[in-house]
C-alpha cells in the first residue's frame, strides 16, 4: 500500500481550514490515507525566522480579502475570528490526545474545530467552548477536554510536531508532503491531486 500524505496544520491557520475539509476525501479518491499533524505555527514561524503574516499589515489586509474569497471559492462558510489569530492550544493538545486514540476521531475532531473558529468566528479558547463545537461528537466531552490539558504526551506531540515539521521544510500551514514532494497552501489542493493521479 502506499505511503500515506503527511499533512501538517494548525487550528489558527486560516487555509488550513479549507485542507482540513478536504484532504482526507481527496485522498481516498486515490486509495490513500492521510497522516495529520497539528502544530504550533508561532514556533514553527519562530523556528524558521518567518514574520508571521498577521504581524505585516499589508498581508493581513490582503488575507482578510483573500481568504473569504477562497472559502466561497471552496464552497465553505467563513467568518474570521475577533480576535486573530484565536487562541487554539487546548485544541492542539486535544487532537494529540484523540489522536493517539482513534485517527479518524482526531481528523472528526479538527474539522469540526476549524468549522466553529473559521466557518463562524467563535473561540475554542476553553473546553466548553471546544465541546459546543463539536457537539455531534460523543467522544469530545469537558472532562476529555480537560483531561488534554494536562496530558504530557499531547504536550510533547505539538513539540515533537514543530520538530518533524522544521526538519520536513514547513513554512506555513496547511503543508502536504506526498511521496517525498512538498505543497505549501490549500491552493495546492489542486497540484497534490495532480500528483496522485500521476500527472505531475
Amino acid at each position: 500500500m502506499a505511503a500515506p500524505i503527511r499533512f501538517f496544520f494548525d487550528f489558527n491557520s486560516t487555509f488550513s481550514y479549507i485542507a482540513v475539509q478536504k484532504i482526507d476525501d481527496l485522498a481516498a479518491r486515490y486509495g490513500r490515507g492521510v497522516d495529520w499533524s497539528a502544530v504550533s505555527l508561532g514556533h514553527l514561524f519562530q523556528a524558521q525566522g518567518i514574520t508571521p503574516p498577521p504581524s505585516i499589515p499589508a498581508k493581513f489586509k490582503y488575507l482578510a480579502l483573500d481568504f473569504p474569497r477562497s472559502c466561497a471559492h471552496a464552497g465553505l462558510p467563513c467568518q474570521l475570528p475577533d480576535p486573530f489569530p484565536p487562541d487554539v492550544k487546548l485544541a492542539r493538545y486535544a487532537f494529540w490526545r484523540f489522536k493517539a486514540r482513534d485517527e479518524a476521531l482526531s481528523h472528526t475532531f479538527a474539522r469540526a474545530v476549524m468549522s466553529a473558529v473559521f466557518g463562524k468566528g467563535l473561540s475554542v479558547a476553553t473546553a466548553p467552548e471546544i465541546v459546543a463545537a463539536c457537539a455531534h461528537i460523543p467522544e469530545v466531552t469537558e472532562a476529555e477536554i480537560d483531561a488534554a490539558a494536562k496530558d504530557t504526551a499531547a504536550k510533547r506531540a505539538v513539540v515533537s510536531a514543530v520538530d518533524t515539521a522544521v526538519a520536513a521544510g514547513m513554512i506555513g500551514a496547511p503543508y502536504m508532503i506526498v511521496d517525498g514532494e512538498p505543497f505549501w497552501g490549500a491552493d495546492r489542493l489542486d497540484y497534490v491531486e495532480r500528483k496522485l493521479a500521476g500527472l505531475a
